[in-house]
C-alpha cells in the first residue's frame, strides 16, 4: 500500500482572504473616507491609490471649440457687429468677418457637435428678429431663418442643451401687459429643439413667479439644466427691489420645474455655462437692490445636482452681456461684454478663460471687435 504523507501549506500573513474587505488591498484606500451608494473606485496619481468617488455624468457637451456670433457695438446706437470670434480647442480666440445682423439671443448645443443659435435683434430688418440659425461641426452658421416661437421671442431669451443633444429657449421679454411701474413681462415660456435642430411647433407655459427676462440658461449633471436668475416683473429696473436668487430646473427630458429658492444673489444680463464635463458656472452681469443698478463681477458654481453656490468674489473686469462658450471639451470662456456706466459706452475687447475645475483666469485683452449681446455655442468633436 502506498504511504501518503500530509503537504502543510504556509499561508503569508499579508495574503488576502476571500472573506477580506477590498481595503485589505495595499493600493486601495476604503477606510479614510468609506463609500455611499452607487460610488466606484477612482485611482490618484499622487498617492498611487484606489478611493471612493462619485460616477461622473457623461458631458452634455463633448465639444472642442466655441462660436461667440455677432453682437452689437455701442449701447447708445447699437452698431451691429459684422464679425465672429472663434475659440480654438486650447482657447485661443480669432476673428471673421460676418455680413448679416446677430445679436441679443442664445445657443445651445444640439447633436452632439453643432449649434443652435437664436437671434432676437435686427436693426434695419425686420426678418432678423425672433429667428434661428443652425451651426455646423465645423462651426459654419447657416442662414437666418424666421420663427415665431414664444420662446425665441423678443430680447432676452436664453437657452441651453438637455437631454446631451437638443436644446430649450425661453424667459426672454415676449411682450408686456401693464405700463410704468405696473409694466410685467410675459417672458414664461418655452421652445424645445430636436437633436436635429427642429423647432417645436407650440410653446410650453412655464410655472414661474417672477415672469422674467435677462435670466441665463446653462446646463449641469450631464444632462439636465437650469434658468437662473433674470429681471423681475417690474420693468422699471431700478425699481426691482428683491435679491433673492430664483432658478427653474430643467430635466433630462426638457420639463422645466417651479421656481424654487438658489445660492447666491440675483443677477440679471450674466452668462454661463459648463466646465468640467458636469458642473456650471455663471459669473458678472447687473445686480439692482433698492433702486441701484450695478455691474458685478461676482460669480457661482453649479455642482453636478444643481446646487448653486454662494456669491465668490470676482476674477477681472465686472461687466454685463458678456458671451459664455465651452471649448476643449472641459473649459470655458467668458468674452467681451459691456459697462454702461463706462466713458465710451463701448463693447469690450477682453475675455477671461475658465478652467476645468471652474478658476477663472484674470483679463486678457485681445484685437478683436469689442461687443456685448453676443450669441455663444459649442460646436465640433
Amino acid at each position: 500500500m502506498a504511504t501518503y504523507k500530509s503537504i502543510r501549506y504556509i499561508v503569508p500573513v499579508e495574503a488576502v482572504e476571500h472573506t477580506d474587505s477590498i481595503n485589505a488591498l495595499s493600493d486601495v484606500d476604503t477606510a479614510t473616507t468609506a463609500p455611499t451608494d452607487g460610488q466606484i473606485l477612482k485611482w490618484n496619481n499622487t498617492t498611487s491609490k484606489w478611493y471612493p468617488g462619485d460616477v461622473e455624468d457623461a458631458s452634455n457637451i463633448s465639444t472642442t471649440s466655441g462660436l461667440i456670433a455677432g453682437g452689437l457695438y455701442d449701447i447708445t446706437d447699437y452698431y451691429d457687429i459684422g464679425s465672429h470670434i472663434y475659440v480654438s480647442n486650447t482657447g485661443v480666440l480669432s476673428q471673421v468677418s460676418y455680413s448679416d445682423t446677430l445679436a441679443m439671443g442664445d445657443g445651445a448645443t444640439i447633436d452632439g457637435d453643432k449649434g443652435f443659435i437664436t437671434n432676437s435683434w435686427g436693426q434695419s430688418s425686420s426678418n432678423n428678429i425672433s429667428g434661428y440659425h443652425l451651426v455646423s461641426n465645423a462651426g459654419v452658421v447657416g442662414s437666418h431663418n424666421n420663427a415665431t416661437a414664444d420662446g425665441f421671442a423678443g430680447q432676452g431669451c436664453t437657452g441651453l442643451t438637455y437631454g446631451l443633444d437638443k436644446a430649450i429657449f425661453g424667459m426672454g421679454s415676449q411682450g408686456s401687459t401693464g405700463s410704468g411701474s405696473t409694466r410685467v413681462y410675459n417672458s414664461h415660456k418655452t421652445t424645445l429643439v430636436s437633436s436635429a435642430g427642429v423647432v417645436a411647433s407650440s410653446a410650453v407655459s412655464v410655472s414661474t413667479d417672477s415672469w422674467r427676462d435677462e435670466a441665463t440658461g446653462l446646463s449641469y449633471g450631464g444632462d439636465k439644466g437650469m434658468f437662473i436668475g433674470g429681471v423681475g416683473k417690474n420693468s422699471n429696473e431700478n425699481g426691482w427691489t428683491s435679491s433673492a436668487n430664483r432658478t427653474n430646473l430643467i430635466s433630462n427630458t426638457g420639463i422645466v420645474a417651479a421656481e424654487s429658492a438658489c445660492g447666491g444673489t440675483k443677477k440679471d444680463k450674466a452668462s454661463g455655462g459648463e466646465y468640467g464635463g458636469d458642473k456650471a458656472i455663471i459669473a458678472y452681469g447687473a445686480q439692482r437692490l433698492n433702486g441701484s443698478d450695478g455691474v458685478t463681477g461676482t460669480y457661482n458654481t453649479i455642482s453636478n445636482t444643481g446646487v448653486v453656490s454662494s456669491d465668490i468674489t470676482g476674477v477681472g473686469t465686472a461687466r454685463y452681456f458678456s458671451c459664455y462658450v465651452r471649448y476643449g471639451g472641459d473649459k470655458g470662456v467668458f468674452s467681451n461684454g459691456q459697462n454702461s456706466n463706462s466713458s465710451n459706452y463701448l463693447g469690450y475687447q477682453i475675455h477671461n478663460l475658465v478652467s476645468n475645475t471652474g478658476v477663472i483666469a484674470t483679463d486678457v485683452s485681445h484685437a478683436h471687435d469689442g461687443r456685448y449681446s453676443s450669441v455663444g455655442c459649442g460646436y465640433g468633436s
